[in-house]
């Protein structure tokens, strides 16, 4: 008798901690949602950050408004051009008209999500070609970014890069 209560005693213990209790499948189910959303979430984000290098090399931004808040903030080389609005209107969108083409290669991003921000870190090159006397400008960069989910899309808050003559 001793030995059969301590035979079910070991079953009913092992077998709780191999069959998981429904409540356990239900913790486990929404844990893989989580993943999944996750996942989607980051592909999201890089979308974003996608859209916005493309919008770069197409050297037309008038689409890329609706990628940052109003209230953004835009660094570049040590210096804090205002919100993404004011970087165009009085720095970036000034240089693009002197661009024949602005083009990026060896284009790397990481996300890190913290929901309901993402932060990206990024690493390139890019390759300008001047309209007036066809020079070539070639620098290694780098850019981190914060977005924010606001109302199931993405935008970017704020955003710095920098760059250097590639050796």
């Amino acid at each position: 008798m001793k030995n059969l209560l301590y035979l079910l005693t070991t079953l009913i213990f092992v077998s709780s901690c191999v069959t998981p209790s429904s409540n356990e499948n239900q913790e486990n189910e929404s844990t893989q949602e989580e993943v999944v959303d996750l996942i989607a979430e980051e592909i999201a984000v890089k979308k974003v950050m996608k859209t916005y290098k493309e919008t770069l090399e197409s050297l037309d931004v008038t689409e890329s408004y609706a990628l940052f808040t109003e209230d953004s903030q835009v660094l570049e080389q040590g210096k804090i051009e205002g919100t993404y609005r004011d970087y165009i209107a009085n720095h970036i969108g000034l240089e693009l008209d002197h661009f024949e083409s602005f083009t990026f290669s060896e284009y790397e991003i990481s996300v890190v999500l913290d929901m309901p921000y993402a932060f990206t870190t990024e690493s390139y090159i890019y390759n300008i070609v001047l309209k007036e006397d066809d020079r070539k400008v070639e620098r290694k960069a780098a850019a981190t970014s914060i977005l924010k989910e606001i109302d199931d899309e993405w935008k970017i808050i704020k955003t710095h890069s920098s760059s250097r003559a590639v050796k």
